[in-house]
């Protein structure tokens, strides 16, 4: 598999196909508050966005609206619970989001920006990547809320990937495909990123391959 010959199919899908238009992506208005960025990459994974993790995304930043650093985040999860602060019961998540809280704390972690810049080092990236179900898209979803130009390889862009023939075969080789290919057409990485989701999230291909998150 030649990266090169991959990029330019997917260029010229994307060039050729009428109905698949860029669309602008959303800036992320919460992305300063820690509570609610956490809530929101702890939660996205396998659940609708939409009518799940959105509402109460929105539901901590608007009611919890001092929990935006770290120190203010414990003290109201000491003060309310974990599972009121998140509106959740599944332990699973609960223990994720406890376990993140608990790597900021060893690592005085106190900001989302203090977190951004934290995991541009590749040593702190790896250790991050050892808290159970924290992966590859976890840590890029995260750099998206805070408006890094990247991709998040999701079932939407494997679906679209797969549509397009392209191969693949890890979730970096997919990612660097999708990045180079919006390099080759001028656009930001984020939007090519959002323009898949929502040209994905109206079809219903089923069967393929996903990448661990």
């Amino acid at each position: 598999m030649s990266q090169n010959i991959e990029i330019n199919k997917l260029v010229q899908f994307i060039e050729n196909k009428q109905d698949f238009s860029i669309i602008r992506s959303n800036s992320c208005f919460y992305n300063s508050h820690l509570g609610a960025v956490l809530t929101d990459i702890v939660l996205q994974a396998g659940l609708n966005y939409k009518t799940v993790v959105l509402p109460r995304v929105l539901r901590v930043y608007n009611n919890y609206s001092e929990a935006n650093d770290l120190d203010s985040l414990i003290s109201t999860i000491n003060n309310i619970g974990l599972g009121t602060f998140l509106n959740w019961k599944n332990h699973i998540k609960l223990k994720r989001f406890q376990s993140i809280i608990d790597y900021l704390i060893e690592n005085s972690i106190q900001t989302t920006n203090e977190l951004r810049i934290h995991l541009n080092n590749g040593s702190n990236l790896q250790r991050f990547l050892a808290i159970p179900g924290i992966g590859n898209k976890t840590i890029d979803y995260f750099f998206k809320l805070m408006h890094v130009e990247t991709i998040a390889v999701d079932r939407h862009i494997i679906k679209f990937l797969n549509k397009a023939d392209i191969e693949f075969n890890s979730y970096q080789s997919a990612k660097r495909i999708v990045e180079f290919t919006a390099d080759m057409l001028n656009i930001s990485r984020r939007d090519i990123d959002y323009s898949i989701w929502k040209y994905m999230s109206g079809n219903s291909y089923q069967n393929v391959l996903e990448f661990g998150i």
